[in-house]
């Protein structure tokens, strides 16, 4: 008996959205943020605002441990411009 491949895979588990937006306080530091995010394989970064990046970081990251990557990689990019007088903010709710 033939048992089509679908059959044989487990289900796909389910899919949560653990995108954290980000907030900056100079649009104009936007492009270069998402630049800077990008360079990376493992994040995926999207405008959402002329302020505002919606961030995704691929791998198995608790929420807790992916807010705090998140956060090291902003202060990494924060002192590699050698400035800190951007405010970059995690918005809580994204759905809002």
């Amino acid at each position: 008996m033939l048992r089509q491949a679908s059959a044989l895979r487990p289900p796909a588990p389910q899919s949560t959205n653990l995108d954290m937006r980000l907030r900056l306080s100079d649009p104009s530091l936007v492009p270069d943020l998402l630049e800077y995010l990008e360079s990376v394989p493992d994040v995926v970064a999207d405008v959402v605002s002329d302020n505002e990046v919606e961030v995704s970081l691929m791998g198995s990251y608790a929420l807790d441990a992916m807010r705090m990557e998140l956060a090291l990689r902003i202060r990494a990019w924060q002192a590699a411009r050698g400035s800190q007088e951007s405010v970059v903010e995690l918005v809580d709710d994204v759905r809002s």
